[in-house]
Formats: C-alpha cells, sequence, structure tokens
C-alpha cells in the first residue's frame, strides 16, 4: 500500500507541477500582452538612433536626432497620424517631499502624452499647454513615486510644492496604478510639462527630444502610418537615400506579436522542464508493476490454469496501471489547480491563468503514462508460463 501511494504522489507532483508551471507562463504571457495592448496597437514609437564615440558605438537611443522641428513636422505633414506626443525623459532625479526623498525618472511630456500612451489620473489633472507656453514648474505624480514619499492619503500632495533636484515644482495631479511594463516600473515616474524639461535639465536653448510616440489613425494603418513618418524624417533631416536611418520606429502590433512569441516560448520551457517529474513517475509506475509481476506470479498461473488467457492477463495488468495513473492525475489536477489560484494571493504581481486545454491534456498524459509504462509489465504477466508461475514459490 505504501509503495502503491508513492508511485502515485510521484504523479500527483508531475502533473500537479505542469498545471501551475504552465499557469504561471500563461499568467506572465496574458499579463505583458495586455499591457503592450492597453498601450494600443497603433502606437508607434520613434526613437533616436545610435551615436559613436571614437569609433565606438554608444548604444541606440543616444544620438541627439530628433527635435521640437520633427514633432511639427509630423503633426502637420502626417495624414495618417492621429496625435503626436514627445517626451524628455531624465532618470535619476531626486525628488523630496518634507523628510522623504526618492530617486525616480522625469519625463516632459505635452497634453496628448496621456491619450497616446492611454494613461489614466486618478485626482488633479495633467499637464495643459498653458503649462508648456509658461514653463510652468508643475508636476504629476505616478503611484509609485506618492508610496515611496509616504504620503497618506495621496490627495493631501495636490497643491503642495515637491522638490525635484532642489527645484520647487507644485503637484497639479496624481496618475492612476499602472504597473510593470518589462523591467520597468511605469509608476515611478514624474511628468512635467516638456518645456520646462527641456529648459530645466537641458539647458537653454534645448530642443532635443528623447522620444516620439505617434498614434496612427487607426490599426490597419499602422503599416503605412510607419512608411509615411520614416519618409517624413529623412526628408527632414536630409539623408540620401542609400544612408542608413538616424532614428528607430518601434511598431507597437510588431512588439506584441514578438512577446507573444517569447511567452509562447516560455510556456513550453516551463511546461517541458515539469514534464520530467511525470517521466519520473511513469517509470514508478513500471517499477512496482514489475515487482507486481514477480509478488503475483503464482496467482497469475492459478488464473491461468482454470482458463485465463494471456490477453485476459494483459488487461488486467494494464488495467492497473492505468488506473495508478488516472487516480495520480487526478489528484495532481485537484493540487496543481489550487496551487495556481492560490499564488497570486500569496505572491503579488503574480498572475496565473489555468486553460481547460491544460486540464484536459494533463488528465489524458496521466492516463497515457499509466498505459504506456504499463505494457512491459503486462506483457511479462502475460508471457508467463502457467506450469512455471504455478511451482513459484
Amino acid at each position: 500500500m505504501a509503495r502503491t501511494a508513492l508511485t502515485i504522489l510521484g504523479i500527483v507532483i508531475g502533473i500537479a507541477a505542469v498545471i501551475s508551471l504552465v499557469a504561471v507562463g500563461q499568467g506572465a504571457q496574458a499579463q505583458v500582452t495586455q499591457r503592450l495592448r492597453d498601450m494600443g496597437s497603433n502606437l508607434l514609437i520613434v526613437t533616436p538612433g545610435v551615436s559613436f564615440a571614437g569609433g565606438v558605438s554608444r548604444g541606440a537611443g543616444t544620438s541627439a536626432s530628433l527635435t521640437n522641428d520633427d514633432v511639427t513636422a509630423l503633426v502637420q505633414q502626417g495624414t495618417l497620424v492621429a496625435a503626436v506626443a514627445p517626451e524628455y525623459s531624465v532618470g535619476g532625479a531626486q525628488a523630496a517631499y518634507g523628510d522623504k526623498n526618492t530617486r525616480t525618472t522625469v519625463v516632459g511630456v505635452t497634453p496628448e502624452y496621456l491619450a497616446v500612451r492611454s494613461w489614466r489620473l486618478a485626482r488633479g489633472r495633467f499637464v495643459a499647454e498653458q503649462d508648456l507656453t509658461n514653463i510652468a514648474q508643475v508636476c504629476v505624480l505616478g503611484a509609485g513615486v506618492v508610496e515611496d514619499l509616504g504620503v497618506n492619503p495621496a490627495s493631501a500632495l495636490l497643491g503642495q510644492e515637491i522638490k525635484i533636484n532642489r527645484q520647487n515644482y507644485t503637484v497639479i495631479g496624481l496618475m492612476a496604478v499602472k504597473g510593470q511594463s518589462g523591467i520597468t516600473n511605469q509608476d515611478d515616474q514624474i511628468f512635467i510639462p516638456l518645456t520646462t524639461a527641456q529648459l530645466g535639465f537641458g539647458g537653454p536653448g534645448t530642443r532635443r527630444v528623447h522620444a516620439i510616440n505617434v498614434q496612427a489613425a487607426s490599426a490597419e494603418v499602422v503599416g503605412l502610418a510607419e512608411a509615411e513618418l520614416t519618409a517624413i524624417l529623412r526628408a527632414r533631416h536630409g539623408l540620401a537615400p542609400s544612408a542608413a536611418s538616424d532614428f528607430r520606429v518601434r511598431n507597437q502590433a510588431e512588439m506584441l506579436e514578438a512577446v507573444e512569441e517569447t511567452s509562447a516560448a516560455f510556456t513550453v520551457l516551463l511546461g517541458s522542464i515539469a514534464a520530467i517529474s511525470l517521466l519520473v513517475g511513469g517509470i514508478g509506475i513500471m517499477n512496482i508493476m514489475l515487482v507486481s509481476v514477480i509478488e503475483r506470479t503464482r496467482e497469475i498461473g492459478i488464473r491461468r490454469a482454470v482458463g485465463a488467457r494471456s490477453r485476459d492477463i494483459l488487461a488486467q495488468f494494464l488495467i492497473e496501471s492505468t488506473m495508478l495513473g488516472s487516480i495520480g492525475g487526478i489528484f495532481g489536477i485537484v493540487l496543481g489547480y489550487s496551487s495556481a489560484r492560490a499564488l497570486p494571493d500569496l505572491v503579488e504581481g503574480y498572475t496565473t491563468v489555468v486553460s481547460p486545454a491544460s486540464i484536459v491534456l494533463a488528465l489524458c498524459v496521466s492516463l497515457a503514462i499509466g498505459l504506456f509504462f504499463g505494457v512491459v509489465p503486462a506483457m511479462r504477466a502475460a508471457r508467463l508460463d502457467p506450469i512455471e508461475a504455478l511451482r513459484y514459490e
């Protein structure tokens, strides 16, 4: 009985591991793809190209190839463009309020940024055109920054002054929670007017932008919009037809497809790793059934003596091994489903998705394992010589 229980336990653990790990992989895929979809499948992001120092590349996005004039050109000449939202970002800025301070990212934006990047306000207002014109010292705080500053309730910050790199800024709004995007915490940001960021962090006369977010007129014309804005920017930058672009355009739809493919491969990898334990469980079934054949040799001889055929003995042992696999599969499904549902409550930020297909597949696999690994013991039992079996002690 104990050996049977331990054998079933191997199948239980294997099935539970497959279901729970696949649920984690599918949950991660759903989480990432949903965040990309939230930004819109018609979003195009233009970033500067590569700059070089002493003939050595300094990495993508390091050149100063995008300016306010590029933004104006896209707005005026882009026939397939619905909205344009430039940004000027500065990492490692220090924000302080009272006796609390935190390191965060400051992003200079325009009013269009809120809609183009699908952000939501929790309280207050966002950057307005008047703020750009007046180069106003105002800011909108991400939810993560509010938490780091330890202000509760968060609404107490509205109208208050905080210091960003020792400069006073009036808080005019608070952003709703956005969450992670890859390794980036989108809530750990402070938004200020673009003109204020360019002057305060770039210096007088700065017209450079670090990215241009472009919302195409619709998801159906994203490809055409990408070609159009590429042509506009290449013409503005005076690039020859054979010259490489000094900027890069990222298509949100292409990014979504790539993420889905990567996440699917990750889910398969997790499932494959967990499937190794199923193999171990299957070997356990084969082992106990082989032992069972030896221990029940005399029983097999008696059954053969009273008329049982080889195929009857074969069927008996196959049914027994399949039952072991199915019982382990059922308990494994219960354990795996429970673990997958409990994980988000135990670990913050995790999402799991248990698909009915994975449960059905797990049950079929457990039955198949019992059947497959029971074939050798069953054939061995069926081939026993009845006379020799009766003599076995």
